[in-house]
């Protein structure tokens, strides 16, 4: 599932688990997310650069404490996502698909947060953070910050486009042409 999510997103998603751990809570929310985003903003991204000032007002509007010196092995175990942080992920999806960009950045996951009310958007909000203004400092963000590209994604671009299964399917024919020939030279001698 997660394939498309940066480290950085990843390590995000891994530190809500934590807080939410942390917490003793049953779920992973939407609130824990946005945490786990403050927590990461150690990278160089929008998102990072957007929160870094703003962590105590959002811990203290989600109601979060500061972490405590617990051990992390003493904390981490399986944590399902509630119903809103399902859906923080599947618009972060959506948001990095409109960015024409196949992965999913921390600045996707903030914009997921800001697309429908939840605890997290509400904390948002608090600090004056819109969808808009998410979205135009993670494309000033991106565009002085490009992002490089792997050869399949300069050679096919975005690998969700419909040209990719007929461009599978003509390998898979040359592949089972050049087979074939080898077959039949082999059988000729």
């Amino acid at each position: 599932m997660f394939e498309r999510f940066t480290i950085e997103a990843r390590r995000a998603i891994f530190f809500a688990r934590y807080e939410a751990s942390l917490q003793s809570s049953s779920e992973i929310t939407a609130g824990h997310i946005l945490v786990g985003i403050l927590r990461e903003g150690e990278s160089c991204s929008a998102a990072a650069m957007l929160l870094k000032d703003h962590e105590p007002d959002l811990r203290s509007a989600l109601g979060i404490p500061s972490p405590s010196g617990k051990a992390l092995s003493d904390l981490m175990k399986d944590i399902p996502l509630d119903q809103d942080a399902k859906m923080v992920l599947a618009r972060a999806v959506n948001e990095a698909e409109m960015d024409n960009s196949f992965y999913v950045y921390t600045d996707h996951l903030l914009c997921g947060m800001l697309r429908f009310p939840n605890d997290a958007s509400v904390a948002l909000e608090s600090i004056q953070l819109n969808l808009e203004s998410t979205r135009a400092a993670s494309r000033r963000h991106r565009t002085k910050y490009p992002t490089r590209r792997t050869f399949y994604h300069r050679l096919f671009g975005n690998p969700f486009r419909a040209h990719r299964t007929a461009l599978l399917k003509l390998l898979i024919i040359l592949i089972a042409m050049i087979l074939g020939t080898l077959l039949v030279r082999w059988l000729n001698y």
